[in-house]
């Protein structure tokens, strides 16, 4: 009897002692190898990203003075000028009414001034005289300018609103993109541009005039043009709560047109934050909610984390501390809890 109860005790040992070892073997095949990397603080330049328009720094829409017709345009469309060259000539009556005026009263004051010269007429007469003809020559040459059109500054010929030939009147066109224009010839300087953004309102307070700023146009997205803040509007707009700013580039080439959209980037000061590797990161499926995965004692850890900004292929994220080490390989492998071994 004795020698079945010792027989009874040592078969269940052996089987205490077999499930044991099998528990171990199990929490060993369990153990999941991850590669880690270890989180600091990593300096960075954060960036407000917004889509603009270009437009020239400086636009005109040239008319004459006077209603008149058009005689002379001196410039092609696309060409250059400088400041002070004559682009438009015209003639009306108005001028031409004029000039047969101060004709005659040259013509008199030509006879009264030989008269004064033989004293056969007073100097009150002849001052008369002269102050009419003086007024004349200022009139004529007054309706004269006013029937030319100058730069008046230099720049691009960039259209004409009349033909040679047809007449010029006061009538306002418009323009798509601008605002009511009227005249006969469209000059615009081009060699630097303004690209014009709409900020909202929880940004706007981030920007000042002379902070730098990137753009990139889609018919250029190798090429980064650098620019400065040049201006921001005092007030916000009731209807979209923006406020315009606006951005100079150099456009020494004229390569970049008016119209053309831009990605604007506008540099803040520099900021530090967190980086991971953008494949640590994981999505929760039904909430969207970004999170990683961190390991403390070789067991899996899972932290939600708010993206701040993307730095090609890392990103500041908010939500995790200083040398935590993230999962970055074998992260599909583990959940929350898991005991993993770390090899990197």
């Amino acid at each position: 009897m004795k020698k079945n109860i010792i027989l009874a005790f040592i078969l269940l040992f052996g089987i205490i002692s077999c499930t044991n070892e099998e528990k171990e073997k199990n929490v060993e095949a369990e153990k999941i190898i991850v590669s880690t990397t270890q989180t600091k603080l990593e300096n960075y330049t954060p960036k407000l990203n917004y889509i603009g328009t270009a437009f020239a720094i400086k636009e005109a829409n040239l008319g004459a003075a006077i209603p008149g017709r058009v005689e002379k345009l001196y410039y092609k469309k696309g060409q250059l000028v400088k400041k002070g060259d004559l682009l438009v000539s015209l003639s009306g009556e108005l001028l031409a009414q004029a000039e047969i005026e101060n004709n005659a009263i040259k013509k008199d004051f030509d006879r009264v001034k030989r008269l004064k010269e033989k004293g056969s007429l007073s100097q009150q007469d002849f001052d008369h005289v002269k102050a009419k003809y003086d007024a004349s020559k200022e009139k004529t040459s007054m309706l004269r300018k006013s029937a030319e059109i100058r730069a008046p500054f230099s720049g691009t010929i960039v259209g004409y609103l009349v033909k040679e030939g047809e007449n010029f009147f006061f009538a306002p066109n418009l323009s798509p993109g601008y605002s009511m224009t009227s005249g006969i010839v469209q000059l615009m300087q081009l060699n630097t541009l303004k690209i014009k953004i709409d900020v909202n309102e929880k940004d706007i307070s981030k920007i000042n005039k002379g902070q730098k700023a990137e753009v990139v146009f889609d018919a250029y997205p190798n090429k980064i043009f650098n620019g400065l803040v040049s201006n921001i509007e005092p007030v916000l707009s009731t209807m979209t709560r923006t406020a315009k700013v606006e951005i100079n580039i150099k456009n020494p080439a004229l390569i970049i047109k008016p119209g053309m959209y831009a990605n604007v980037s506008i540099k803040l000061p520099q900021e530090k934050a967190i980086f991971v590797p953008i494949s640590a990161i994981l999505r929760q499926a039904g909430t969207g909610n970004d999170y990683v995965f961190t390991v403390k004692n070789n067991k899996v850890i899972k932290n939600p984390v708010k993206r701040i900004t993307t730095l090609e292929e890392k990103v500041a994220v908010s939500g995790l501390k200083i040398n935590s080490e993230i999962v970055t390989l074998g992260k599909n492998k583990i959940h929350d809890g898991s005991t993993v071994t770390i090899k990197n």
